[in-house]
C-alpha cells in the first residue's frame, strides 16, 4: 500500500510543483511584460511632454514678435463661378493685436456670429447664436489653428524658393475696386492664379503686411519671403484661381471696402454671450495622464 501511495503522492506532488512553477513563470512573464510596457509608456509620455514643451516654447517666442495691426476694416468676397451656392463674404476688423471676423453665406444663414482672435495672447473666441436665440461662445488656444496656417505659408514659400512654383510680375495693370493694380502670375502643379496687387490703398501696407506675416508665418517677415522678393509689395486686391486638380474649385477672391482709422468696439466685445473656456492641449494631455 505504501509502495503504491508513495509514487502516487510523488507524482501528485510533482504535478502540483509543475503547476506552481508554470504559474510562477506565467506571473513572472506577465510582470516582466507589464514592467516593459510601463517603461515604454513612460518613454512615450516623456516624448509627448517634450514635444509639447518645444511647441509651447516656440509659440512663446513667436508671440513675442507679433506686430500690431493698423486700425482698419475690410471685406473679402469669395465667388465660385461653378458653385455659386458656396459664395460667401468675410468682414475683417483689425485693431492692435486683435482680428475680429464675421462670415456671411449667400445660400444659408450661419449660426456663427463672430470670431475674435488675439495673436499676442494666442487665444480665439467663437461667438454663436442658435436658432432659439441663445448666445454662447468658446474660448480656445489659437496656436492649434494658426500653426497649421503658418505651415501652409511656409510650404508656399519653400515651393517658390525651390522652383516647385513660380511667381512672375507682369506689366499688365487694371483698376479693381477703384485701385490701380499690377498683375502677378502664380503657378504650381495644382493650380494657377492671377494675383492683382495695389500700392494705392490708403493704408500703411508695410505695417499691415508685417502684422500679417508675424501672425501667420513662423519664420518669415514681410520683407523676407518669396512674394516680396518677386516684387509683390502692396496689398492683394483680387486673386483668381484656375484649378488643375479636380479637388480645387475655380474661385475669385476680392478684397474691398477698406476703411481706416476706426472700427466698432463691439466687434471685439463678448458682452451678452455665455463664454466657455475650453481646455488647452496641455490640459487635455495632463488630464489623460491623471485619469490613466
Amino acid at each position: 500500500m505504501h509502495k503504491i501511495l508513495f509514487p502516487a503522492l510523488l507524482i501528485l506532488s510533482l504535478s502540483f510543483s509543475a503547476t506552481a512553477q508554470r504559474g510562477y513563470v506565467r506571473r513572472a512573464v506577465e510582470k516582466n511584460q507589464e514592467e516593459k510596457h510601463e517603461g515604454e509608456r513612460q518613454k512615450g509620455e516623456k516624448a509627448v511632454d517634450e514635444r509639447l514643451d518645444t511647441w509651447d516654447e516656440k509659440d512663446k517666442q513667436q508671440r513675442a514678435g507679433i506686430k500690431p495691426f493698423p486700425t482698419m476694416s475690410m471685406t473679402l468676397v469669395m465667388e465660385y463661378p461653378e458653385k455659386p451656392k458656396n459664395n460667401a463674404s468675410i468682414s475683417y476688423y483689425y485693431k492692435n493685436y486683435d482680428c475680429a471676423s464675421v462670415m456671411t453665406f449667400e445660400s444659408r444663414k450661419s449660426e456663427m456670429d463672430r470670431t475674435i482672435m488675439n495673436f499676442k495672447e494666442g487665444k480665439s473666441i467663437m461667438l454663436m447664436t442658435d436658432k432659439k436665440g441663445k448666445k454662447t461662445g468658446m474660448q480656445m488656444e489659437l496656436k492649434t489653428m494658426d500653426w497649421a496656417v503658418k505651415g501652409a505659408v511656409e510650404k508656399e514659400n519653400r515651393m517658390l524658393e525651390e522652383g516647385d512654383a513660380t511667381l512672375v510680375a507682369t506689366d499688365e495693370y487694371q483698376t479693381i475696386e477703384g485701385y490701380k493694380c499690377r498683375k502677378y502670375n502664380y503657378e504650381n502643379e495644382k493650380y494657377r492664379s492671377e494675383i492683382w496687387v495695389s500700392t494705392d490703398v490708403k493704408i500703411d501696407y508695410n505695417q499691415f503686411n508685417n502684422a500679417m506675416y508675424s501672425a501667420f508665418a513662423s519664420s518669415r517677415s514681410a520683407t523676407n519671403n518669396a512674394y516680396h522678393k518677386a516684387g509683390m509689395k502692396g496689398v492683394v486686391i483680387r486673386m483668381h484661381v484656375f484649378p488643375k486638380d479636380r479637388h480645387i474649385d475655380e474661385s475669385i477672391m476680392t478684397f474691398k471696402n477698406f476703411k481706416l482709422g476706426s472700427v466698432p468696439d463691439e466687434m471685439f466685445s463678448t458682452a451678452g454671450y455665455e463664454v466657455t473656456q475650453m481646455p488647452s492641449i496641455r490640459d487635455m494631455w495632463n488630464g489623460y495622464k491623471d485619469e490613466r
